[in-house]
């Protein structure tokens, strides 16, 4: 595990060696153990490591026999120790025992097709010095990120956006159309990123660079493929075997590993798991809330799994909100580099740290949710259908009356997913979708922004945001349509996304069992009807895990790694907010209507509305525009309102 930059030219002899290990510096945090560098004439590679696999001997870059393949790369190959066999077979000759070194032999063997070989979370870049030609990939579900810049026919890449923002060429300006996205989605959705002309190479894709020229290719691509007369015990056994085996590779490592715990199904398996193969030596995390505090707090779950599994179990708990969100809050903008309003970040950060403390490797259950119809939106996304052949009369009172509900802290949440559901519910499903996911519908945004900004954004013809479900291909099944779309966009541009820069900030590595892309093309086979039965979420995976799970874990109502947002921002956090969105703070930013500002923060301290999603937003915004953007033409480094 490890961050990964570089820079290629089209002409020899230009390259700034000074401004790679700049670049590679700025990552430091992703691999404080070692760094490696490779530079030859045109081009420039170096990494920062993280040292798990193969500790003395694995340092980067890696070569092959002959020295014209050299790789930086970062991530694991769960499968290397059969490639390393195969490779020995044909021949090869390697000379330490990291994954890293498999894949410059792969190349070797299959050219730009040896990333389908590869079984694990990774971000590669490899320069063949015979053709002067610079590989780059990305894992199949955009575990890891690889974000790249061309200046003409130069190229640059790193791990982090921070990498690019300190190429000197690099002229800093906002894509509005990001700005715009932002908004909707709480994230800005790749390839594109906040940064005008820097890209995200998208999941499951690779790049090459020759000559002055990059083109991208697709390699991998996720297909829903299902057979109705299967049994449902072939199904679930097939999926035991598969998540078991995913377990089992993902515990590979040469330093101390343990496991985030929610008491959640998804959390809890990995655990239960984990424990079966390697009994009495995991150690768990989870996050809670301290006394006094509202919200959801799942250390009893968490804590009876730790118990029945014998885990090594430690609890992070909030104590006291105001001072930790604020003196974490600079440290989270820094890791991202682009305005990110999902607020679980903050427990996601708070567990990451705690986690670091005792273990450099971490399991989390990400992925299970997208893979079998975990979310409550699913389920609201489909019973529109049996919602709009009530009479029409039943189905109006019922709107007045939901809409007549005032909204307060936690139940607000749900009241606010009511009052989509039926605003939403007469809509086509991809519309419907969208409204579910959306922090500010198209109509939100333009009462939001000033009429400035929006003049603005019209001279840039920036348009509504694509909606999610028309950026992946039509499934037949809606809910499979539905999990293709959050497995190609929330999953990588949210949840993963949190995920390694929450963990990386604190050099711990986070692996995602439910992400082995064998276990997810065979839930692919799995019906819908067998992930969202009836009412019932996760059924299969309900079913494959009895007798494993109590049904406590396993029939208990989702919570998420959630936090009482919307009680914190009226609450110990509410100066924070009112810093950043009122008066100088706002007007000086020139993006927002002040007076709908106003009235949001004004409807929500009185409890008429809850805007936590909505101010948050506008908040994470404010914030990464005065630390990030530029101010009377210089950068506004550390100018958070805190």
């Amino acid at each position: 595990m490890c961050g990964i930059v570089g820079s290629v030219h089209a002409e020899r002899g230009q390259i700034d060696q000074q401004l790679v290990r700049r670049m590679c510096a700025l990552i430091r945090r992703r691999g404080p153990d070692d760094d490696g560098f490779f530079f030859d004439g045109q081009v420039g590679l170096g990494m920062r490591r993280l040292a798990i696999i193969d500790v003395n001997s694995g340092r980067q870059p890696v070569f092959n026999e002959d020295r014209t393949v050299a790789v930086v790369f970062n991530g694991e190959i769960y499968n290397y120790q059969e490639l390393r066999e195969g490779l020995l077979k044909r021949g090869h000759v390697l000379t330490s025992h990291s994954d890293t070194e498999c894949i410059v032999h792969l190349y070797e063997d299959f050219g730009e097709d040896y990333v389908t070989h590869l079984r694990g979370m990774f971000a590669i870049a490899l320069w063949d010095l015979r053709q002067k030609k610079l590989l780059l990939a990305r894992d199949r579900f955009g575990i890891k990120p690889l974000y790249y810049w061309q200046d003409g026919r130069d190229l640059y890449f790193g791990s982090e956006l921070k990498c690019l923002l300190a190429v000197d060429r690099y002229e800093r300006q906002m894509d509005l159309q990001s700005v715009s996205d932002f908004f909707t989605f709480k994230y800005v959705p790749g390839p594109r990123t906040i940064y005008r002309g820097i890209a995200e190479l998208p999941p499951g894709h690779t790049a090459v660079w020759k000559n002055g020229e990059l083109t991208t290719r697709r390699y991998w691509q996720l297909k829903y493929s299902t057979d109705p007369n299967k049994s449902i015990d072939y199904y679930r056994e097939g999926l035991l075997h598969h998540l078991e085996e995913a377990v089992r590779l993902h515990l590979v490592s040469e330093v101390p590993l343990g496991s985030f715990l929610s008491g959640g199904i998804d959390s809890s398996a990995i655990v239960a798991l984990m424990a079966k193969i390697c009994p009495g030596n995991v150690k768990t995390f989870t996050v809670g809330f301290g006394e006094g505090q509202p919200g959801a707090d799942e250390r009893p779950y968490a804590r009876a799994v730790a118990e029945l599994f014998k885990t090594d179990h430690s609890e992070c708990v909030y104590d006291n909100p105001q001072t930790q969100v604020e003196s974490i809050l600079p440290l989270m903008l820094e890791a991202f580099d682009e305005p990110f309003a999902d607020s679980s970040m903050i427990p996601n950060y708070l567990v990451c740290q705690a986690a670091r403390q005792w273990v450099t490797v971490a399991m989390s259950g990400i992925g299970g949710d997208e893979l079998f119809a975990g979310y409550e939106r699913y389920r609201g996304a489909l019973a529109a259908n049996t919602y709009q052949r009530l009479p029409g009369v039943l189905r109006h009172s019922l709107r007045a009356l939901i809409h007549s509900l005032p909204q307060w802290d936690m139940a607000g949440l749900w009241i606010d997913r009511m009052k989509r559901f039926v605003d939403g519910a007469a809509l086509p499903l991809p519309e419907r979708y969208q409204q579910y996911l959306s922090a500010f519908t198209e109509p939100d945004k333009a009462s939001l922004f000033s009429q400035d900004f929006l003049n603005e954004l019209r001279k840039a013809h920036v348009g509504s945001a694509e909606l999610a479900m028309h950026k992946v291909e039509q499934c037949r099944d809606p809910l499979e349509w539905i999990l293709l779309t959050d497995m190609e966009t929330y999953l990588p541009d949210d949840e993963l996304r949190k995920a390694d820069r929450m963990s990386m900030w604190h050099s711990l590595e986070v692996r995602v069992p439910f992400l082995d892309h064998k276990l997810v093309e065979f839930v692919s086979t799995i019906p819908s009807g067998l992930k969202l039965k009836g009412w019932e979420k996760k059924h299969i995976l309900i079913k494959s895990l009895e007798g494993i799970l109590p049904d406590s874990i396993l029939r208990r109502r989702k919570q998420g790694f959630s936090i009482p947002l919307g009680a914190w921002l009226r609450g110990p956090l509410r100066e924070l907010l009112w810093a950043n969105l009122t008066g100088d703070a706002l007007r000086d930013l020139g993006l927002f209507n002040l007076q709908a500002v106003e009235r949001m923060l004004d409807e929500h301290d009185r409890g008429v509305r809850n805007h936590e999603t909505q101010l948050w937003a506008a908040m994470m915004f404010a914030i990464w525009h005065r630390t990030y953007m530029k101010v009377d033409g210089s950068r506004a480094a550390n100018a958070t309102v805190l």
